[in-house]
């Protein structure tokens, strides 16, 4: 029997065409808030601090787009902020990882099947990254519904 080995599938997925569903913190809470939308579709809700402020964010939850939306905050632009879950007070901040364009911290947010989406803590940097982790299966299920929808 031939040894399987492991590769590595990166797949770029243009902005704008996947709107993210499903999202908690990492205990599993539900971060989508029905009853506020951007853009016709509910949106992802947060807790956001910064500096002494603390307020929440509703962040825009198609893949790609930034439509952000802040209540009882405001937030300059290049200032590096805290993320949180609004419902257990957990931070979403990523420890072990920072920005590929401007290495302020990182925020992270589950995705079903063990993905994640990731993005810049710091106000107007627009980096970005989601990661699906059953990558064979998520192929599989791309060309048979020819949608990512039920990993979002």
């Amino acid at each position: 029997m031939a040894k399987k080995e492991k590769i590595q599938i990166e797949v770029e997925i243009s902005s704008n065409l996947l709107n993210v569903q499903h999202a908690t913190c990492i205990n599993g809470h539900n971060l989508r808030d029905e009853s506020y939308e951007i853009n016709g579709n509910p949106a992802l809700k947060l807790r956001v601090k910064n500096r002494e402020e603390e307020g929440i964010i509703y962040l825009d939850p198609v893949y790609g787009s930034h439509d952000n939306k802040e209540e009882g905050i405001s937030i300059p632009d290049g200032d590096i902020v805290d993320l949180f879950c609004p419902e257990c007070g957990l931070s979403l901040k990523d420890p072990e990882d920072t920005c590929k364009s401007c290495s302020a911290p990182m925020f992270v947010i589950h995705l079903p099947h063990g993905g994640i989406a990731e993005g810049c803590l710091r106000k107007g940097c627009l980096f970005h990254k989601m990661k699906i982790i059953d990558a064979e299966q998520q192929i599989a299920r791309t060309f048979q519904n020819r949608s990512l929808e039920s990993y979002l």
